[in-house]
């Protein structure tokens, strides 16, 4: 029978338990939650909960995190879903991948739709009883149950502190770890499904935040996008502590965000990991944020342009902004990059990184992908002034880098200390390598 989208489709009953075949009796306490898909990777998913009730049915050309989490679901039972992988995209070969599936789990007809029965059976063969200690996603297993943290997000969480304690990987699993068990992190969560921290934010927000703005209207306000990839809300708690959540634009997770290089139009991948590393390197310097954001436009130690930092804050967009997120844009890729030489088998890069290579890393993102933190044009009105004045500016702005904290290793903070200091000197004495090292990406991954 051939289908149209949104129409249903008259899926047969399982060759399974009664109990478990229809949504009402499938439902799972865990907490103040009802799960009514029970698997971590499902629960909490409009659209999959809507194929296990019947209302809806998914099948080709359908896309979104709704699709990749049944593409996932599949892989992880060993069923490839095409060399694409879990990309988001409902085609023939996972249309190919749910029939055989169907089939074996004897659901007739075995066509490539998912409905109640597809929903019911993967649901089934992926629950952990209790979910809150799903080995796929280790330790960040209840707060995935919580809806508190993406799924996919939990996995790639418990793939970084699953390795060696002194990585950096493992030390960025701990602390979101931390972070979550503490509260200080309310959650991590996909930007189609903020809604699911609300109320969790209603009751630990403080009931009129430092703007002057209601609780409910902050957390409003935080939802309205721009074009930022993932995004660290800070709020006031009720005990007056600064806590945070971190919002990820689905596009992120489903693999299909670039960042671009302006002066050639190159693109290269935003990653999952990318992103969290970023937003987990926000949360770590809440405290220093506020130090950078409260900079004037007259600090001459900052800005080498005072004049100029005054006239575009004037435009409406403080310079301040510009600095924070310029340092944050920095430390965030460094971290990234170190994470990136670990997976690759070289835990001591760092230990060997020339400061010059690392300046002209920084003077690549401030002169070519300067979208990335420039939100009212002082860093392009510095660009333009020429290469000595540019680098100035940055030399300035790395010593402001050191007030970042990136690691909870004592020695490698000092080392990540000293390079600054250094790759700032650098800047300062125009003594900058011809080749970019240190950040991720760097200039040669802007190909596509």
């Amino acid at each position: 029978m051939e289908l149209t989208q949104g129409s249903t489709h008259p899926e047969a009953h399982r060759r399974r338990s009664p109990s478990s075949a229809s949504c009402p009796g499938r439902h799972y306490a865990q907490g103040f939650i009802t799960m009514v898909l029970r698997c971590p990777r499902f629960a909490g998913d409009p659209v999959l909960e809507a194929c296990l009730a019947g209302t809806h049915r998914m099948f080709r050309p359908e896309q979104g995190l709704a699709v990749k989490r049944v593409q996932a679901a599949l892989i992880a039972l060993g069923r490839p879903v095409g060399p694409a992988g879990d990309d988001g995209l409902f085609g023939p070969d996972t249309g190919a991948a749910v029939s055989a599936y169907k089939d074996a789990k004897g659901l007739s007809p075995d066509d490539p739709v998912v409905g109640k029965g597809t929903m019911g059976a993967l649901d089934d063969d992926l629950f952990v009883d209790p979910p809150t200690l799903d080995p796929a996603f280790k330790e960040f297993s209840p707060f995935v149950v919580d809806r508190r943290l993406e799924p996919f997000a939990g996995l790639e969480l418990a793939a970084l502190i699953d390795t060696p304690l002194n990585s950096w990987r493992h030390m960025l699993g701990r602390f979101t770890l931390d972070a979550l068990n503490s509260s200080t992190l309310l959650g991590i969560v996909a930007m189609s499904r903020s809604l699911d921290l609300r109320d969790r934010f209603l009751a630990a927000a403080a009931p009129t935040q430092p703007n002057g703005t209601s609780a409910a209207d902050f957390f409003d306000d935080a939802l309205i996008t721009d074009d930022a990839v993932g995004r660290t809300v800070t709020f006031q708690a009720r005990d007056g502590t600064r806590q945070a959540f971190v919002l990820i634009k689905d596009d992120v997770i489903l693999g299909r965000q670039f960042i671009v290089r302006t002066t050639t139009g190159g693109r290269a991948r935003v990653s999952l990991q990318g992103v969290l590393v970023h937003e987990l390197t926000h949360v770590r310097n809440r405290s220093a944020e506020v130090r950078l954001l409260q900079t004037p436009d007259t600090d001459g130690g900052t800005y080498v342009d005072t004049a100029l930092a005054q006239a575009r804050s004037a435009t409406g967009r403080p310079t301040a902004q510009v600095l924070d997120s310029f340092v944050g844009e920095i430390c965030a890729r460094h971290v990234h990059w170190i994470v990136v030489q670990e997976a690759a088998g070289n835990p001591f890069a760092p230990r060997f990184l020339p400061p010059g290579k690392l300046a002209e890393a920084v003077r690549f993102y401030a002169q070519e992908v300067t979208g990335l933190f420039d939100s009212n044009g002082y860093l392009t009105g510095i660009v333009n002034q020429g290469r000595a004045t540019l680098l100035q500016q940055l030399s300035l702005w790395l010593q402001r880098c050191r007030e970042f904290s990136l690691t909870d290793d004592p020695d490698e903070s000092a080392r990540t200390d000293t390079l600054f200091a250094d790759t700032a000197d650098a800047c300062a004495r125009g003594t900058v390598d011809t080749q970019a090292d240190g950040l991720f990406p760097l200039p040669a991954d802007f190909t596509e």
